[in-house]
């Protein structure tokens, strides 16, 4: 007894394990496949066999029906290989028995294909044939065919739009518009979803291939019974042929109808809309039919009127007519009491003119207050400083647009401020060495239609005013003849322009402007202004990453690197970059930077000073003319000198200390030099000087913004070709 509950009890384990294991058993469906085509079947195990058949592909289409969207069913194109191989698989079953033991009579065949035979079809073989032929061409010519069609077209767009799609979810990541895990959840929804249409473009033949075998296995079955119970049987003419068609048509009647089923869900499912909805399918389709109470009303009518023709369907269509009269009713006002009251109110124009929300009187007696879930303390403080948190929250770069200028930044409607400013991001990464902090946009309805702002870490940096809807023109000094425009300022360098329609862009172009589209103009605006800014955008964060991207490759360089105050290079990097100077050949800086920093006790200019001079090559690259020649204006040898004795070390750096008076000929004489310059075409303007002046001379440049880059001789490379474009700039300091 003990023994018999030890072997009952290991056999409910195995059980157990192979039912409980979902692998196991698709395993065991598969594995049944293959038996069927090749084992015998009994006639009981061949009605569970067609009973499970039909109860897949009732399951199957129940799912399409309530799943929210396609790609919740995504094991559906390797569901429909396996139920239609495995509805294969009972066609060489069912024939095998029907050719085999048919000649005994329906019954020793299956019950289901004998129910299908006779009773579906009353036992009349004509009948049978008949609604099979209508079976088989309503699901290869209708619902097969329609649906094929739909999932190779939306195969096709899918993966035309997939690159599209792609760019743009990495536009609203880089815009701040969604994080790194929103963007890979919108990746691999993507993904997705190419995969399931893609997948489904090749599925949806094994439906169109099943129908075309049911057709050539009924053919078959047909004449290949009917000889065998003539020859083999010796079995009447009609006899046979009674027999025989009767049974191959209740194999194809229930073969197809499963099949009908699985090709209705397979066109449920790929006609779905691709996006996400709260609800099921069934409940939308049914919402949406019946959604509309005047529409539901005129049916109604029109099913009455319809009832007063003679010779129709009197009492049905009455009938009908009165329950989606009552269907309107329900989905109307309760206290309707008549139905004639009823439709009066539906088709009644109302009078009253719209009043704001605001404005509405309200019956308090007859509006009471929803329910409010009643919260904890605790959770009421969490959401408070949630709140709290989220208002003191800075972003380090933010761009508020007025809404007129929204669709720019939408991709939906062809904008595509988000991608010029994902190229923006990139172009600074490769000239300037840096990553660029995500940028994120936001509308402002308190702005001006047309306004923007430029926000770094809270505080306005930038703003503008842009027409979308219009071109800006600029002035380039080569225009032919003038036309007709909004007079305004370029935002990025305050240059004179015209805002001009769409319409007259080609004649602009061959009057010699220079033509720019809004997100162009807002664009460049940003990009100027975070080159301005550069310097803060290098955090000690950004540091260590920066630091950490040279690890594997150069550790040496960086062991000794972690071993400096992080300021150190911080303070390095900033001052590079204060006059446009890259940071990309980290290498050179950090070599440098180890080199000298303990010798000269972390002073900042001096360590500027020399990574400057180590980094010659770039700088000459940098500013180097189309001809491969550097123009420069050099000072006359006099008043560099006076210069140089002007210079005061005042702690850690040195200050050029100038009267006003000499600071004022110092400006005028190098701005009317500048104007010379500018006039040539040349730009940027380069001064040359001796290197103790170099960056006292730049603080001064800086102090009265005056645009020169200031160089020191140290600072080009030997092999480069110069050229002194004007007069050495002589000032008389006595005077």
């Amino acid at each position: 007894m003990a023994a018999n509950k030890q072997i009952l009890k290991k056999f409910q384990q195995i059980l157990s394990s192979a039912f409980g294991s979902k692998d196991i058993s698709v395993v065991f469906f598969v594995v049944a496949i293959l038996t069927i085509i090749i084992v015998p079947l009994p006639s009981f195990m061949l009605d569970g066999m067609l009973s499970l058949s039909l109860a897949l592909s009732i399951l199957i289409i129940l799912i399409g029906l309530y799943i929210k969207k396609p790609t919740d069913f995504s094991a559906f194109p390797t569901l429909l290989l396996l139920v239609t191989l495995y509805r294969l698989a009972l066609n060489i079953a069912t024939t095998r028995m029907i050719l085999s033991e048919g000649y005994k009579g329906p019954e020793a065949v299956s019950s289901i294909i004998t129910a299908f035979g006779e009773f579906v079809i009353g036992g009349n073989y004509v009948i049978g044939v008949i609604i099979f032929c209508i079976l088989v061409l309503v699901n290869l010519m209708v619902v097969t065919n329609g649906s094929t069609r739909v999932t190779e077209v939306k195969a096709r767009f899918q993966l035309d739009s997939l690159p599209g799609k792609q760019m743009a979810i990495d536009a609203d990541m880089n815009a701040g518009l969604i994080d790194e895990h929103e963007a890979k959840r919108r990746r691999d929804a993507l993904a997705q979803e190419a995969d399931f249409y893609g997948a489904m473009d090749g599925a949806s033949k094994f439906v169109k291939g099943d129908a075309i075998a049911g057709i050539i296995i009924t053919v078959v079955n047909i004449l290949g019974g009917f000889l065998i119970g003539m020859i083999e049987y010796n079995m009447s003419f009609s006899d046979s042929l009674q027999t025989f068609t009767i049974l191959t048509i209740g194999d194809g009647l229930v073969g197809q109808i499963p099949a009908l089923i699985v090709s209705t869900a397979t066109g449920i499912i790929i006609t779905r809309s691709t996006k996400g909805e709260d609800d099921n399918f069934a409940k939308d389709l049914v919402e949406q039919l019946v959604d509309n109470q005047k529409i539901v009303t005129i049916l109604g009518a029109i099913l009455f009127v319809t009832a007063l023709i003679p010779s129709f369907p009197h009492g049905s269509l009455i009938f009908l007519s009165f329950v989606f009269f009552a269907l309107a009713y329900l989905m109307g006002e309760g206290e309707k009491k008549s139905i004639f009251a009823f439709l009066g109110s539906v088709f009644k124009k109302k009078e009253e003119e719209f009043v704001p929300a605001e404005q509405k009187p309200i019956d308090i007696a007859s509006h009471s207050a929803p329910a409010r879930p009643q919260k904890s303390e605790e959770e009421i403080e969490r959401e408070e400083e949630a709140i709290i948190n989220d208002v003191l929250k800075v972003e380090v770069l933010e761009l508020f647009l007025g809404y007129q200028l929204i669709k720019l930044a939408d991709v939906k409607q062809n904008g595509d401020l988000i991608e010029r400013i994902r190229g923006i991001r990139k172009k600074i990464a490769s000239d300037f060495g840096f990553l660029v902090p995500k940028i994120r946009i936001k509308d402002n309805l308190q702005l001006s239609p047309t306004h923007y702002e430029f926000f770094l870490k809270g505080v306005k940096i930038g703003e503008g005013d842009v027409m979308p809807d219009h071109f800006l023109a600029m002035d380039t000094g080569y225009v032919g003849s003038q036309i007709e425009g909004i007079p305004t300022k370029e935002p990025a360098f305050g240059m004179d322009a015209l805002w001009i329609e769409a319409k007259d862009k080609e004649e602009a172009i061959i009057q010699g402007y220079t033509i720019i589209d809004p997100s162009t103009v807002i664009s460049t605006h940003i990009s100027e202004l975070i080159k301005q800014y550069a310097p803060e955008f290098i955090t000690k964060d950004e540091v260590k990453k920066l630091l950490n991207r040279l690890n594997d490759v150069y550790p040496a360089i960086i062991e000794e690197a972690n071993k400096l105050p992080t300021g150190v290079i911080r303070q390095v990097l900033q001052e590079l970059l204060k006059e446009k100077i890259p940071i990309r050949d980290m290498l050179t800086i950090l070599e440098c930077v180890t080199d000298i920093a303990q010798a000269v006790q972390n002073n900042i200019p001096i360590i500027v000073e020399q990574v400057r001079t180590r980094l010659a090559r770039t700088i000459t690259n940098l500013f180097k003319s189309d001809d491969g020649s550097i123009k420069l204006l050099i000072f006359a040898n006099e008043t560099e000198h006076v210069l140089i004795t002007k210079i005061k070390e005042q702690g850690s750096s040195s200050t050029l200390l100038l009267t006003i008076n000499e600071t004022q000929k110092l400006k005028d004489a190098i701005e009317e030099s500048m104007l010379k310059v500018v006039q040539m075409g040349i730009s940027p303007v380069i001064l040359l000087v001796d290197n103790q002046l170099r960056r006292p001379l730049y603080e001064k440049m800086e102090q009265y913004k005056i645009d020169v880059v200031v160089l020191s001789h140290t600072e080009l490379d030997s092999n480069v070709n110069f050229e002194i474009v004007d007069k050495p700039i002589e000032i008389d300091f006595k005077g």
